[in-house]
């Protein structure tokens, strides 16, 4: 059974008392739509519920969204100090999924999974008994951080160059071309360094890795720019937390250097944490 936070709001004790009834029937309860009406926390203390939903407008942008990621990440803490399993409303994206899911969510709802069926199909649908398996990453393969790379930049042909020359130290390397499907990847693979270019339409390297600080604090994070105007380069010390800044074009040699000083510095914080 799930019922909206406002109506549960409205006569606290009362609803409180049936809330009560109905967990002694065996019935579960949910709060639906969390965090989207006039709830006062403190009456939601007083009602015991069982799950708490979070509202698909965070799920969304959880990746994209500095507030939306806050908010959702709040309530999974706020829901694990009272006892109750948390839900994600609108999954629809292994990024979102394994996201939400390291980060404590219990359950996940939403078109990942599978749309809204004809009552035969979701028969079915049941009687297969299917479910979400989580083992490795998408690929199949176990991350090692320490040697997983992350490149980003709109250009493809700079991607296959930066590519060509960083293999030859034997990293697992992904690209993007975006900031978006950059955090997307960083959701599914654990990623120990990240090379980022900084002007990208859409979303700027420096609005890319303060959002990869934010969400993945553990990565270390590197500038590659041909555009050295201090502006750019103040914004992405202090926006993006970046452990270096380095020029376009590069010097194949100075970066291969740049991004192996990278992973020691990975490893070195993995072993102080």
């Amino acid at each position: 059974m799930k019922t909206t936070e406002n109506p549960a709001q409205s006569g606290t004790s009362f609803s409180g008392n049936r809330l009560r009834g109905i967990s002694a029937a065996g019935v579960s309860t949910a709060i639906d739509d969390f965090g989207t009406g006039f709830s006062s926390l403190a009456r939601l203390m007083r009602i015991r519920v069982d799950r708490i939903k979070i509202d698909r407008c965070f799920v969304r942008d959880i990746l994209g969204d500095r507030a939306a990621a806050a908010v959702a990440l709040a309530v999974i803490a706020m829901a694990k100090g009272l006892g109750v399993k948390v839900i994600a409303e609108g999954v629809e994206t292994e990024a979102q999924l394994k996201f939400l899911r390291e980060r404590g969510c219990d359950e996940m709802q939403g078109f990942y999974f599978s749309r809204p069926l004809p009552a035969s199909e979701f028969e079915a649908l049941l009687r297969e008994a299917r479910c979400l398996k989580f083992g490795g990453d998408a690929d199949g393969g176990d991350d090692d951080p320490a040697r997983t790379l992350l490149l980003v930049d709109d250009e493809v042909n700079i991607l296959s160059s930066l590519r060509r020359l960083l293999r030859a130290d034997r990293y697992r390397i992904f690209t993007a071309t975006s900031g978006r499907e950059g955090l997307d990847i960083l959701a599914l693979h654990r990623v120990g360094v990240i090379v980022a270019d900084q002007r990208m339409p859409g979303m700027s390297g420096t609005e890319f890795l303060a959002r990869a600080s934010a969400l993945f604090p553990e990565s270390v994070r590197i500038v590659l720019s041909g555009y050295t105007d201090l502006q750019s380069i103040t914004d992405a010390v202090n926006q993006g937390g970046i452990y270096r800044f380095m020029n376009k074009p590069w010097d194949d040699i100075e970066l291969r250097a740049a991004v192996r000083d990278a992973f020691s510095r990975y490893r070195q914080e993995r072993k102080r944490a």
